[in-house]
């Protein structure tokens, strides 16, 4: 007998939580899957962990064995069940909020089972975050895509230049509740170290031009003419779009400009 299954069964009766799976809403319960997801991250004593869509609590539940964490839910029902739960327990922070509006509390490991129809959106938001490594269960589709040794999208894409991806194991449907419609991956998430290319694609309301010329300054300590003129000095025709926003760029011109940044900017 699933102990977590009945459980989660019987909250969802109680709290009248409606259509889940429209919402990308699943929760995992299997004991088995959280050990090995726990176990993944490699915890010690001194992490701050972010838990994105804490559910019931499950993995929020072995998390505080090792050390803290933030639980961040949304689902003002599911939120209020867990502070009766945590709301006394020291190495527990909770916060409830839609996680693509709220700023995040600093932390250092990330161990997420986030909803599926927001998952690009949550990556996009956790580039901007310093952290060490994650533990995420993702559809099977966009892990594929984060796997994969060359870019297919300007989301994989981007995601490449901040995150390394590797995979732990495939996550059966059944270990979820409801059962989603699509297969599942956990993956191992690791920060990369910051450089010049991220410094750039986080400027991406800036045009090309600005962009690089402002991280330029920002991490060789130049003036403003010196940044324009390693930036005339060098052969720089390929960005026709350079009066173009980043994040307005098709994969191909982002493809273009990663490649200019490699040639010219980085060593």
């Amino acid at each position: 007998m699933n102990e977590l299954l009945n459980r989660t069964s019987l909250l969802i009766k109680d709290f009248k939580l409606d259509q889940l799976n429209d919402s990308g809403q699943n929760f995992l319960v299997d004991e088995e899957i959280i050990k090995k997801e726990i176990g993944a991250a490699e915890l010690s004593k001194d992490d701050i962990v972010l838990d994105i869509g804490a559910g019931f609590g499950y993995e929020l539940a072995e998390i505080i064995k090792t050390c803290a964490a933030i639980g961040v839910e949304k689902d003002v029902k599911i939120f209020s069940y867990l502070i009766n739960k945590y709301e006394l327990n020291p190495n527990v922070k909770l916060v409830n909020g839609d996680i693509l509006k709220l700023v995040l509390p600093k932390f250092t490991k990330l161990i997420t089972n986030p909803p599926y129809n927001i998952v690009d959106n949550i990556l996009n938001k956790l580039i901007r975050y310093d952290f060490l490594s994650g533990v995420m269960i993702l559809p099977n589709t966009i892990s594929q895509k984060l796997l994969s040794g060359t870019a297919s999208n300007k989301f994989s894409m981007i995601q490449k230049i901040f995150f390394d991806f590797s995979d732990v194991m495939v996550v059966p449907k059944e270990a979820f509740y409801p059962i989603p419609r699509v297969t599942s991956r956990m993956l191992l998430i690791k920060k990369k170290p910051a450089d010049f290319m991220q410094s750039v694609m986080l400027k991406d309301e800036m045009t090309v031009k600005n962009a690089i010329l402002r991280t330029h300054q920002e991490l060789s300590n130049k003036t403003k003419r010196e940044s324009r003129g390693l930036f005339s000095g060098v052969d720089n025709s390929s960005l026709t779009f350079k009066d173009k926003e980043i994040k307005k760029l098709n994969f191909e011109e982002l493809k273009t400009l990663l490649d200019f940044l490699r040639e010219n900017y980085t060593n």
